[in-house]
């Protein structure tokens, strides 16, 4: 594979990306999802020049766009420097054929901040709050397609971002196709909405990138079994990657839950712009998604304001929720576990009744396991940070979250779905639960 990047004639803001396919790529590595879009774009904002883009940073972007179509080899727009060169040999199996041994590295100055992938929802925002004031905010920008119907609408992070603007947070909204290089639409690979703070690194003296990756997604929590982020192929891979092109990953919410970040959001200043829903309006929720039904169950129990009857009735009803609560296991298992059993304690929900939220409770787990360290962050997180930013960050966290006692991250490091999947009992009730869940 190739990749040619330059700077467009029409518009002097606008740098395009042209893949090049060779024989041995491959356009369709899965019938989940397949090469669309050989040519993408970014409209930075004035001032950032292509000429002055790294070469390391121009390749860690055409790996973003690229990884999961290329065969043999890729060759990057420029040559890239040893250091990335040689990370890049150790962690993939395809090749660069050519380095630049006269390139320095991407070194970011001492003053230099943080950037943010910042998508406008609960996690991100609630990165944004633990964060050195001075990092910026970038928003990938898809364009909406024209004349094909989606149930995407940006209209709540945009507003988002105009939000954070007006109370002295410095935001970039940066429009990119980079997510129809992928069909079905969406980035090729999950840290792609990074890609513009990449390209603007040099220029805008970036030293780390942020993401709103939470336990759920970095240790595997709420899922079939634990696995530790910093030894994962997925930390190895990009980590090492950005890493080598002077961009190291800073997770800040890598060991918080999706309660915990809940919880940031309902303390801090900047929460109440955080919106989950990708096809709602700015501050009216679609409430008919997964993520609707998600967050609006637990945010009534972080905000201690219970749903009516008649509200989970409907979260009941809608066929996305239905969809994911007859998964066994159910992603982000742990988090349904946490709402159901706050229902128990909060709300006097009983769990041997016959009604959803109920039966919910008991094939979850929330009637019967522990919970509150939900509440808490994952000391081990910081092992991942680097070393400029840990004790900021820990100051900040420490004013929302207190940090899980050692027993605690036991439950962490031991956290494995596999007995309760094999367990006839939750197999039996999983049934039930699916048969009620049909018929509602």
């Amino acid at each position: 594979m190739k990749v040619k990047a330059y700077p467009s004639n029409e518009d002097n803001k606008k740098i395009i990306f042209k893949i090049e396919i060779e024989n041995e790529d491959n356009i369709s590595p899965s019938s989940k999802y397949s090469l669309n879009k050989k040519e993408f774009y970014f409209k930075l904002p004035e001032g950032v020049l292509f000429e002055q883009i790294h070469p390391d940073h121009l390749a860690l972007v055409s790996l973003l766009a690229c990884h999961p179509f290329i065969g043999k080899r890729i060759i990057f727009p420029k040559k890239v420097s040893k250091k990335f060169f040689d990370a890049h040999k150790i962690v993939t199996k395809y090749i660069i054929d050519e380095f630049d041994e006269n390139l320095v590295p991407w070194i970011p100055p001492s003053e230099s901040r943080v950037a943010l992938a910042y998508s406008g929802g609960a996690d991100s925002t609630a990165a944004l709050a633990l964060l050195p004031k001075n990092t910026v905010s970038i928003f990938l920008d898809r364009p909406l397609p024209l004349l094909k119907r989606t149930l995407y609408d940006k209209d709540a992070p945009v507003n988002a971002c105009k939000k954070l603007i007006q109370n002295g947070y410095e935001v970039l909204m940066v429009e990119s196709n980079i997510e129809y290089v992928r069909n079905p639409v969406g980035f090729p690979v999950d840290v792609a909405n990074s890609a513009p703070a990449i390209l603007m690194a040099s220029q805008m003296q970036f030293d780390a990138i942020s993401f709103g990756t939470i336990i759920e997604a970095a240790y595997r929590v709420g899922h079939k079994e634990f696995s530790d982020y910093i030894t994962r192929a997925h930390f190895k891979h990009w980590g090492s990657l950005f890493n080598a092109a002077g961009l190291p990953f800073l997770q800040v919410v890598a060991g918080i839950s999706e309660v915990g970040t809940a919880i940031i959001n309902s303390k801090s200043k900047i929460g109440i712009f955080a919106h989950s829903c990708m096809r709602g309006k700015w501050m009216k929720p679609c409430k008919n998604c997964w993520k609707c039904f998600r967050k609006l169950l637990l945010d009534s129990v972080i905000n201690k304001k219970p749903l009516s009857e008649t509200s989970i009735n409907k979260l009941f009803k809608i066929k996305e929720a239905k969809i994911n609560l007859s998964k066994f296991p159910i992603r982000h298992e742990n988090v349904l576990a946490y709402s159901t059993a706050k229902y128990i304690e909060l709300y006097n929900l009983v769990p041997n009744d016959e009604n959803l939220m109920s039966l919910l409770s008991k094939r979850v787990r929330g009637d019967i396991i522990s919970v509150n360290w939900m509440e808490k962050y994952y000391p081990p997180m910081f092992n991942l940070f680097p070393e400029k930013y840990k004790k900021h960050v820990k100051e900040k966290l420490e004013k929302y979250l207190l940090p899980m006692s050692e027993e605690e991250e036991s439950i962490i490091s031991n956290w494995s779905l596999k007995k309760m999947l094999n367990d006839s009992y939750y197999k039996n009730l999983n049934d039930i639960f699916i048969e009620r869940l049909s018929k509602h």
